[in-house]
């Protein structure tokens, strides 16, 4: 029996990235695609790995005169499965993921509802009823490490349905940076201990946060570092190890450099055992409550401390900000 098509907050669109129109539907069905390439997976954080697959999904895409297309889910099968789901904390928003993939250049992007009855299908009829009937799939680039169907698959079971079905594949992978695979697992724990550093080699990127800024206690205004109070906008987002952070700052359409506070704040409310995310933008005096604001981790620079008083915290202040202006104008970032 087919899975229903539940609703998530994503729904048939176009969207503009990167000046390339990117197609974002949340079914299979009734949509026309010339000679489909396709790949799946979870994309969780669209890492280095996730973009040399992209590049191969594009490149044989052109080769058969195709059209890439990525198959993801929402929500995190874990989730949906309540296997440990509390614990679930993830690098990328739905947001987030289908920006990095249309910035992929990938051509369709679809976010299936995952349910528990399609979680229940077995690969083959997944195949043969989501990949080939409603989407009339020519080519199929799986990951390495890939599992897909109620009973998974091995390579030579994908290749018994491969000449069942008439349709060809890949298996792709792994692929190294500087000696590591990247894997979503491996980034997650990065970001979790605070090596963000590594954890944006991985990525390709700076791994960030997007959220709203909401009021404060203006604490940070009356010892001259005024501080961003930012209010994450999903739950589910991976926010890294407490500690103080160089980074770059994306608000009202410009960037800034910062740093960055994640913890209790323990030398003004004690252990409260409320994390907040404060951030000081350096160069900047705008009242911006409510705005949408990007923070981009560079570097962790040290642990939160609790401090003997608030003059002791304002010279510490003074220090981070050196060190993390000196890490900026090393990191070659232009503000």
């Amino acid at each position: 029996m087919r899975s229903p098509k539940t609703f998530i907050p994503l729904q048939k669109s176009e969207k503009s990235v990167s000046g390339a129109m990117v197609k974002i539907k949340s079914t299979l069905r009734q949509i026309n695609i010339d000679n489909p390439v396709v790949a799946m997976g979870m994309f969780d954080g669209v890492h280095q790995g996730h973009l040399a697959l992209l590049s191969l999904l594009k490149k044989k895409a052109r080769q058969m005169g195709g059209e890439s297309v990525v198959i993801t889910f929402w929500p995190h099968p874990r989730i949906v499965l309540e296997q440990d789901s509390g614990e679930l904390k993830l690098l990328t928003t739905l947001e987030e993921k289908t920006r990095f993939l249309g910035e992929a250049g990938i051509d369709h992007i679809v976010v299936l509802p995952f349910t528990k009855e399609l979680a229940a299908l077995n690969a083959e009829s997944f195949i043969s009823e989501y990949l080939l009937d409603d989407l009339g799939m020519k080519h199929l680039i799986v990951g390495y490490n890939h599992r897909f169907g109620h009973d998974g698959i091995d390579k030579t079971q994908l290749q018994a349905l491969s000449e069942k079905y008439h349709f060809t594949y890949d298996i792709f992978g792994p692929t190294m940076v500087e000696g590591i695979k990247p894997s979503s697992t491996v980034i997650r724990k990065l970001v979790a201990d605070g090596d963000v550093g590594e954890a944006s080699r991985l990525l390709g990127r700076f791994y960030s946060l997007k959220g709203s800024i909401v009021g404060g206690r203006r604490l940070g205004r009356q010892i001259g570092y005024p501080t961003a109070n930012v209010k994450i906008d999903d739950p589910l987002k991976l926010i890294p190890h407490d500690g103080v952070y160089a980074c770059r700052v994306r608000l009202l359409g410009k960037e800034y450099g910062g740093m960055i506070n994640i913890g209790e704040r323990p030398t003004v409310d004690g252990r409260s055992g409320q994390r907040s995310l404060e951030v000081h933008i350096f160069d900047f005096d705008k009242d911006v409550y409510s705005e949408e604001i990007i923070v981009e981790f560079i570097k962790r620079t040290r642990p939160e401390i609790k401090f003997p008083d608030i003059n002791s915290l304002k010279e510490r202040l003074k220090e981070d900000e050196i060190e993390v202006r000196k890490i900026l104008t090393e990191s070659r970032l232009r503000f």
